[in-house]
């Protein structure tokens, strides 16, 4: 008996340590890749923690604006519009309009949201010659695949791109004014992303990562109870709440949200080759002090809204 039970305390022994080693490897990890294979490696990342938003002393933030827009001629994005004319909105645009109503952002659940590249999954007939059909292996072991796929067929193109992003910066949505029907939106859902795509497809990799934790979590407490892991001085049970916390944190953004009405008044047809290279040289001509000064405040209280709900977020 005694000889059971000391081999029942080695096989204890050997998989609280494989615990420690799954959730102590988060700054050990090194994939060659530009995503994260943990949440503690991608919060570390892709956090506002020391975000500088300075536009009295810089103009990158301006320059990046103006080169934004939302484009409206792709299939499954069209909007009824007169004529055949390709239209589109500028980012600058729908940020200084958000300045001047002191619009602040709002919590969204992503799931709401249809974004550039979810349109392979609800509408028929769409070009697909940007996307691969190869899906890579799934980042690490504790990813369900079938969330990994559906991700990389709708995220693709963001979850390539090399930037750096910090997600909390609100991305900025336009309300369907008749949900569920597809009137702003291939996915018949509530809001139409025009601008942070890159930021949400990001957030939903998170989500990804915190459920397979999770489920691994979920996995070890079955074969060992609530055994504490030497490492962290935290029990599995204790684990498993803590990422369920993050879990509910990360199912909701914040956004900014324009009315269709709106949005559409700001659509234009103009060659941006054109017409908006020269207005572009205007727009930063007219950056003024006080213009930036106004912008900063307004971002300040933005981000301050941020931070407030990440302090409120449900638990």
């Amino acid at each position: 008996m005694a000889t059971v039970m000391s081999a029942w305390n080695r096989g204890i022994f050997i998989i609280l340590q494989l615990i420690c080693v799954v959730f102590a490897q988060d700054k050990e990890v090194d994939t060659g890749t530009a995503l994260p294979e943990s949440s503690a490696d991608f919060l570390e990342s892709f956090s506002c923690n020391d975000l500088d938003l300075n536009f009295e002393q810089d103009d990158s933030f301006f320059r990046w604006v103006l080169s934004g827009r939302h484009t409206t001629w792709q299939p499954g994005w069209e909007l009824s519009m007169k004529g055949d004319d390709k239209y589109y909105a500028r980012v600058y645009d729908m940020l200084n309009w958000a300045r001047g109503e002191n619009l602040l952002p709002v919590a969204v659940n992503v799931s709401s949201i249809c974004h550039k590249g979810m349109e392979t999954q609800y509408t028929n007939g769409i070009d697909q010659i940007e996307h691969s059909n190869v899906i890579p292996p799934t980042p690490n072991q504790y990813m369900p695949t079938e969330i990994w796929s559906n991700l990389w067929n709708t995220c693709q193109k963001q979850l390539l791109s090399t930037r750096q992003s910090c997600i909390d910066i609100p991305g900025f949505l336009v309300s369907n004014p008749v949900p569920p029907w597809n009137v702003n939106n291939p996915c018949h859902l509530e809001y139409r992303m025009v601008d942070g795509a890159h930021r949400i497809c990001l957030r939903k990799y998170l989500l990804a990562l915190l459920l397979g934790e999770l489920a691994e979590l979920e996995e070890l407490e079955k074969l060992v109870g609530g055994e504490t892991c030497n490492c962290s001085g935290t029990s599995i049970y204790e684990q498993m709440q803590e990422k369920q916390i993050l879990i509910n944190q990360t199912t909701h953004g914040l956004y900014l949200v324009m009315n269709h009405t709106t949005f559409q008044s700001m659509l234009m047809s103009s060659d941006p080759h054109t017409s908006w290279a020269k207005s572009k040289q205007h727009l930063m001509r007219d950056m003024t002090h006080d213009l930036k000064s106004d912008w900063g405040k307004w971002m300040g209280w933005v981000m301050d809204r941020v931070r407030m709900s990440k302090e409120q977020s449900p638990e």
